[in-house]
């Protein structure tokens, strides 16, 4: 059989895949496989070599620029398809379909569709109407409400809530009640209606449905592991006895159950309809085999898939390097000396290089890391750490307590968390500040304010002054660490609780724990240093951050990195509990730990030519203990890595550390005795400090100046310990501080 030009340039598998005949198939399609060109060439073949009709055929994509690809590739091979092909996403498809079919329901044609904007925007009308802040965590809570029933298609009139299932959910409810109430006198649909009420009229109206399964006789969908059950259930609407489904997608890539996305849809579909023919495509054309045989090695240990084993005709490439530090600094400056080296010898432009994580809180130190070399990054798809709302939040806390005439930082956290004060007081507050000639702190203490100002109010911001002004006073003391004291007073006021009301609460609050991690590595590696003198390290930090133009690396979460691709990139922070989440070691049980590890088998094929996997040993402050590399390193073959030497211990001396510290973890292939985190130097940035340093130990006697003796009952990490001593409680000091010493038993 001859055929065309473009169907010459596939593998056999791929050619497979095109010219398959069955009513049903499934593209098994492993990353970098080519299941753009495979979806797009099978679609040009049905036209040019089989005869079906363009306007037979719909393929639904998930995103607009996927879409317009497809349609821009097909035209070159089938330019008269033009006019009638569809390729769209399933809400343009759900738009299109409304637009002839919504009267059906006694809804207007020319209806409005709002985006998440004018979403939000009702929302948070609605929650204003109601005697709420617009900022209030209510709008935010009645968002996710309202999307996590549509995607189980519940309208308000479906619901009903005979207890409280969670907090506020009867609020609301109600919420969503006047928000539809909305919608429908502004002829408006959201998202989320476009396929509900497309599939309601499928439902609903069988000469309509017999009408649209009419219409296509070929169904193609792209990237069909994302597939969420409101999407399967519009395509099974629209399949008649004789229609063609024909799906393309990787369960091994199915990293978006959190939005709904059923791996299930794809697994079981031959369950669902007979004869399904399964193609898999295992070539890859991204990666070398090194890299393939990583990411193969780990996905197999996953249960819940279809089995393939990626391989590669490119060349075996560059070993996998895995690199451990013995703390959280010490691999984010490793991370950036190799991306230094890896341009300034190796030739490679910053834009071919990517850092990806798990979350987007272990940023910070990946951050002042490429900002000391003068690396250029961006973030895709997030914030840069000192710009995030949590972390400007807390900072004006700090910076206030340390200037109580910051005004800025004052309005700020006026009403952050949430303390009932209106707009009208703070406006009050503020012009009799002026008048008085004192900052909007100073005043809240005045005997005046009372009289000027709601009475309530000052009495509220009062009581937050006094916490304020006692933290100020321990920390201008000296004798505890002023990580513990900032600690106690954001947990004091409810930031946290604060932040567990938003649905982002989790990842906010681990952000404020790298915060405070960072915080105490300052003070450890800087044991003489001020609080001020901290604030301004943060200062000077955040003011570099658009310091460099041009090329730049690229920070992301895994999430959002699907679909892309580079030269070189680095998986950080493969730490038990970070990636793997903690959350899926503790509570999301077997089913979660293959998401996991399907998000670092995503991870792992981003990369073309070089892979690194990093990982940190000491004490996480996020975690709440200590680091461990990652069950993911030795899933994928690899382990942490044996040297060639033996390093000193951390006793010896200072001489010996200098000396080993800049080949700390270096020959990373020697085969020779493996050395252990306990004979690696520590990385300080102060090595006049280390003669100051005490080995603590649970149950050890501390002689404190001032507070007497204690003993030690816990070691918090940095150097931190918590000491009970018998006059004074419970103090976290600084294990080097220039006040304790080692008593005798």
């Amino acid at each position: 059989m001859q055929y065309s030009d473009y169907l010459n340039r596939l593998n056999d598998k791929q050619l497979e895949a095109v010219t398959c005949t069955s009513q049903y198939t499934r593209v098994v399609a492993g990353a970098g496989s080519g299941k753009t060109t495979v979806l797009t060439n099978r679609i040009s073949y049905l036209i040019s070599e089989f005869g079906v009709k363009p306007w037979k055929i719909l393929a639904i994509t998930f995103t607009n620029k996927v879409a317009n690809e497809m349609k821009s590739r097909v035209l070159k091979i089938v330019p008269e398809a033009s006019s009638s092909l569809a390729i769209k996403t399933f809400h343009s498809f759900a738009a299109y379909f409304l637009r002839q079919e919504i009267h059906n329901i006694n809804y207007p044609t020319n209806f409005t569709i709002l985006d998440e904007e004018d979403q939000t925007k009702i929302i948070k009308d609605i929650a204003s109407e109601r005697g709420y802040k617009k900022s209030d965590p209510i709008v935010k809570k009645s968002i996710n409400y309202i999307g996590a029933c549509k995607l189980k298609e519940k309208y308000p009139g479906d619901i009903r809530i005979d207890y409280e299932r969670f907090e506020d959910e009867r609020l609301c409810l109600e919420i969503y009640e006047q928000y539809e109430e909305i919608k429908d006198r502004q002829y408006a649909l959201d998202f989320d209606d476009l396929l509900l009420r497309t599939n309601q009229i499928l439902s609903s109206f069988p000469t309509v449905r017999a009408k649209w399964q009419d219409r296509y006789d070929f169904i193609l969908i792209d990237e069909f592991q994302d597939t969420n059950d409101t999407e399967d259930k519009l395509i099974r609407l629209l399949l008649k006895p004789t229609s063609s489904l024909y799906v393309v997608g990787d369960p091994d890539q199915t990293i978006y159950t959190w939005r709904g996305a059923n791996q299930g849809i794809i697994l079981d579909m031959d369950k669902k309809f007979g004869n399904v023919n399964t193609i898999i495509l295992d070539r890859n054309y991204r990666s070398t085999q090194n890299i393939l045989d990583s990411a193969n090695k780990l996905i197999a240990h996953n249960k819940l898939r279809v089995p393939k084993n990626l391989y590669t005709e490119n060349i075996k490439g560059h070993d996998i390097v895995v690199r451990g530090s013995d703390s959280s600094t010490g691999e984010a400056e490793y991370v950036a000396r190799e991306i230094k080296s890896l341009v300034e010898t190796q030739h490679y432009k910053y834009s071919d290089i990517a850092i990806l994580y798990r979350s987007n809180y272990v940023t910070l130190e990946f951050e002042k890391s490429l900002m000391a070399k003068r690396i250029p990054y961006v973030i895709y798809g997030g914030v840069k750490f000192y710009q995030r709302m949590e972390i400007k939040d807390v900072l004006a806390y700090f910076r206030l307590i340390n200037n109580l005439k910051d005004d800025i930082s004052f309005e700020r956290i006026i009403n952050t968390p949430k303390r009932g004060i209106g707009e009208v007081a703070i406006a009050a507050i503020k012009n009799n500040a002026i008048l008085h000639n004192v900052s909007m702190y100073e005043y809240v203490s005045l005997d005046v304010a009372k009289e000027e100002c709601p009475s309530k109010a000052i009495a509220t911001l009062r009581n937050l002054v006094f916490r304020i002004n006692k933290t100020r006073d321990e920390i201008n003391k000296d004798e505890e660490t002023f990580s513990k004291l900032l600690e106690d007073l954001i947990t004091d006021i409810g930031y946290y609780e604060y932040l567990k009301c938003d649905d982002d609460g989790d990842e906010r609050i681990e952000n404020v724990k790298s915060l405070f991690e960072d915080l105490r590595h300052y003070l450890h590696s800087n044991p003489d240093s001020t609080f001020d003198e901290y604030l301004q390290n943060v200062a000077l930090v955040s003011a570099q951050d658009d310091m460099v133009e041009g090329e730049k690396v690229t920070l992301m979460t895994v999430h959002t990195a699907k679909g892309l691709e580079y030269p070189v990139v680095f998986v950080v922070k493969l730490d038990q509990g970070v990636f793997p989440s903690n959350r899926a070691l503790t509570e999301g049980g077997y089913a979660a730990m293959e998401e996991e590890r399907r998000l670092a088998y995503v991870a792992f094929t981003r990369a073309k030519e070089r892979l690194y996997l990093t990982f940190a040993r000491g004490f996480s402050y996020v975690v709440k203990g200590e680091l461990t590399e990652s069950i993911f390193i030795a899933e994928s073959g690899n382990s942490p890595l044996q040297y060639q030497n033996k390093y000193p211990t951390y006793k010896e001396s200072l001489d010996q550390r200098k000396k080993y510290r800049g080949s700390l973890f270096s020959d990373f292939n020697k085969k020779d005795e493996p050395i252990t985190f306990d004979d690696i130097p520590k990385e300080e940035d102060d090595f006049s400090q280390i003669s100051r340093d005490i080995e603590w130990h649970v149950g050890d006697i501390c002689i404190h100046q001032k507070f007497g003796k204690g003993v030690v009952t816990s070691l918090e990490g940095d150097g931190i310990i918590v000491v009970k001593f018998e006059s004074e409680g419970e103090k976290t000091l600084l294990g080097s501080h220039k006040m304790i010493s080692k008593g005798n038993k």
